[in-house]
């Protein structure tokens, strides 16, 4: 059995929502490899915090399918590859894609204008050169997009990974890539897209982001040796 290694202790009061995150980021980055355990009360320690906010991470994270309970043997790290990363980027491409349209039937200008908001966003954090800025932006614009679709069960669906995203969206913007403008460009087509009143355009600009950010992520597992921790 396969202990995980110590976490650092938090600068500030950990909340649940920081925990898991502070988590999913050592599952993916390989620190925490699969069969790892995860045990609630050394992990409330290291941290320095209650173990109520642990409890909760790792239900949120079990949520996730990044961990596993075992009865009568606890938490540990699941299987995690590259078509897990896949499956991901999938549903997110289904649900926005599906957001795209339903703003375009009921032509939504109010919505294009938030979404060119958030668009400047992206774009203000860049010149900065602010990538965590740019990391909130970014998850801003894909949360105005599913909000905006009028569909509530489809907003609920999108907002029950946003853990999870706001991880992998990170993990891209602060190592993965060189230059912000690509994804600015991106990004820019799917809003011109859902601005051009064709659902087919706007679903395909979505899609071919979502096939990109899932591509970068995949070999960039790949080329760290962590699809061979994780399965």
């Amino acid at each position: 059995m396969i202990d995980a290694p110590a976490l650092p202790p938090l600068a500030r009061t950990s909340l649940s929502e920081g925990t898991a995150e502070l988590i999913r980021e050592r599952i993916f980055a390989g620190a925490f490899q699969a069969g790892s355990r995860l045990v609630e009360a050394d992990i409330a320690r290291q941290l320095g915090t209650s173990r109520g906010p642990v409890r909760e991470a790792l239900a949120m994270l079990r949520a996730e399918g990044l961990v596993r309970e075992e009865k009568g043997r606890g938490t540990f790290v699941a299987s995690l590859g590259r078509r897990d990363i896949e499956e991901i980027y999938e549903v997110r491409a289904g649900l926005e894609s599906v957001a795209a349209r339903l703003i375009i039937e009921r032509n939504d200008q109010g919505a294009l204008a938030s979404l060119d908001q958030a668009l400047s966003g992206m774009r203000d954090a860049s010149a900065q050169g602010d990538r965590r800025a740019f990391v909130d932006a970014d998850l801003a614009l894909h949360g105005e997009l599913c909000a905006r679709s009028g569909n509530g069960r489809l907003l609920r669906a999108w907002e029950a990974q946003i853990g999870l995203l706001r991880t992998l969206i990170r993990i891209e913007i602060t190592t993965l890539v060189e230059t912000l403008d690509p994804l600015i460009v991106e990004h820019q087509r799917l809003v011109e897209e859902i601005r051009s009143g064709d659902p087919g355009r706007a679903s395909e600009a979505c899609w071919a982001l979502f096939r990109g950010t899932s591509k970068l992520l995949t070999q960039g597992m790949t080329r760290e040796g962590r699809e061979g921790r994780h399965g």
